[in-house]
């Protein structure tokens, strides 16, 4: 196994080296670094954030930041990092140890330190920071199987639990005859245009206008949504956060997918002339963006989302509430013309 790596940080040359001398006494595992001044270190562990098991600091540096001043950036840039703070001056600065820097150390010990102290600190150090490491990676490994079973995998028998709410949500609408062409413009799967994709888009009978239906299929089940549809949104899954940078922003990646496609139509009508920028002669898109059942969106602000999109629930998509939908939005006079141009077209 690797050697445990032990930083000192003290401005006294001969504190550090008293130090390491008393450490590798007891431990023949370890690898012993030194650093003068808080600068030296900061710049090893920009550079390092994951070589250091325990850092050994102190806090008063005679000029300059103290160890107490570095403590937020050490553990932002090493977050698994161990601290045990070590000073002479615990009058002076036992306030802020306690006020300020007890969120982020380990341990604290007063000097003059005796050998066993230090010892059995920094045993229980060692032993404790592989404890959250171990946890760590089996969280990570957690969280990867999770992810995993959200995706296709060719090489399993059982499809992941993202593409089979995707083909619930498909069968689903494939089978609402009344309002579903089902010739050459019935639903499709997993459409690419301009190199967005949608996972199923479907095509209303007359006399509607035709409507795009976008599903955000990827999130985790049983996950509950934080925030607000035009803003960062929380996931969270048994209590944690599980990040989603591509589709944090649950509004902004259904209204892409509503521009992509109004580019889309109108590179199509005008290459084939037509001109008219009316509006009411064109067709309209109406994205509905399905979550599935078990997902938690009643903390999700909705208000602010314009009419053309709407967020429900897989048990909510029915024939009804999409003419209900498509209804409430203002009348269009699209001539069979157009619309039969578009609909050849649209996901060429």
């Amino acid at each position: 196994m690797d050697k445990k790596i032990i930083a000192l940080t003290d401005d006294d040359t001969n504190v550090r080296n008293s130090l390491e001398r008393t450490i590798r006494r007891h431990f023949t595992d370890v690898e012993i670094k030194q650093f003068s001044s808080t600068l030296e270190l900061k710049r090893f562990v920009l550079n390092n954030p994951s070589v250091i098991n325990l850092l050994i600091l102190d806090i008063h540096f005679g000029v300059g930041e103290t160890g107490i001043d570095i403590l937020p950036f050490i553990k932002q840039t090493a977050p698994s990092l161990q601290i045990i703070l070590l000073s002479a001056m615990e009058k002076t600065y036992g306030q802020s140890v306690t006020d300020v820097a007890g969120e982020y150390i380990f341990d604290f010990m007063s000097k003059p330190v005796t050998e066993t102290e230090l010892i059995i600190k920094i045993k229980k150090a060692l032993n404790s920071q592989s404890s959250t490491l171990n946890k760590t990676v089996q969280d990570l490994q957690s969280q990867n199987n999770l992810l995993n079973s959200m995706l296709d995998n060719k090489q399993q028998a059982v499809k992941g639990a993202g593409r089979m709410f995707e083909d619930t949500v498909f069968e689903k609408i494939s089978s609402f005859n009344k309002i579903i062409m089902h010739n050459e413009f019935s639903p499709k799967k997993n459409v690419l245009i301009f190199g967005q994709e949608i996972d199923t888009i479907a095509f209303t009978n007359p006399p509607l206008p035709f409507c795009v239906l976008v599903f955000e299929t990827k999130y985790f089940p049983n996950a509950k949504l934080i925030g607000s549809a035009n803003e960062d949104t929380k996931i969270i899954v048994d209590g944690k956060e599980m990040l989603s940078e591509k589709r944090r922003n649950v509004f902004e990646q259904a209204d892409n997918q509503f521009k992509q496609v109004s580019k889309r139509m109108e590179k199509i009508l005008k290459e084939s002339s037509i001109t008219d920028r009316n509006e009411k002669f064109r067709p309209f898109i109406q994205t509905f963006v399905i979550f599935t059942d078990s997902t938690d969106i009643s903390g999700l602000n909705l208000t602010n989302t314009n009419r053309y999109t709407k967020f429900l629930k897989l048990k909510d998509l029915t024939s009804d509430f999409i003419i209900k939908t498509v209804f409430s939005l203002p009348k269009r006079i699209v001539s069979a013309e157009i619309k039969d141009l578009i609909l050849k077209n649209l996901t060429v």
